[in-house]
């Protein structure tokens, strides 16, 4: 799951989501390049909050709840990268869809948890902040 911690609202955060902490100061660094990222979450206030922070970081936000909506909105949209949760209900069915879509296999997957869980997916990307989304990224384009 996601969390974001602003201060003194951090501990509330905290207390439904202890898996990833973000700094003010983190929150505040704006991406070099804003693209296009889709959070696929099942839980409204977590998709806001991760909404609010990419958009602080000067990126435009899509926001799907389930795997279905995400393919459909990642066709439309053609995002940089599909941000979600190993505890989405349909993660399992995101990952299968995504590499079995001619044009989508190649998608960028990434997950923010400071935990560094393990994923069988070895092509989900775990990483600790927004800066590591960031220059993820900034260096798939490069390539």
């Amino acid at each position: 799951m996601f969390a974001l911690t602003y201060g003194n609202f951090a501990a509330e955060e905290l207390s439904l989501c202890p898996q990833i902490c973000i700094s003010r100061s983190d929150d505040t660094r704006v991406s070099k390049k804003p693209h296009i990222i889709l959070i696929v979450e099942d839980v409204d206030e977590i998709s806001e909050s991760m909404s609010a922070a990419l958009k602080q970081r000067g990126h435009r936000v899509e926001r799907a709840s389930n795997a279905e909506q995400a393919i459909q909105m990642a066709e439309e949209n053609r995002p940089a990268l599909i941000l979600t949760d190993l505890d989405l209900p349909t993660f399992d069915k995101l990952m299968t869809l995504l590499r079995a879509h001619t044009e989508l296999k190649n998608m960028i997957v990434a997950i923010i948890d400071i935990n560094h869980p393990e994923v069988s997916d070895q092509t989900v990307n775990i990483l600790g902040d927004f800066q590591a989304l960031d220059d993820l990224i900034e260096s798939s384009k490069s390539n």
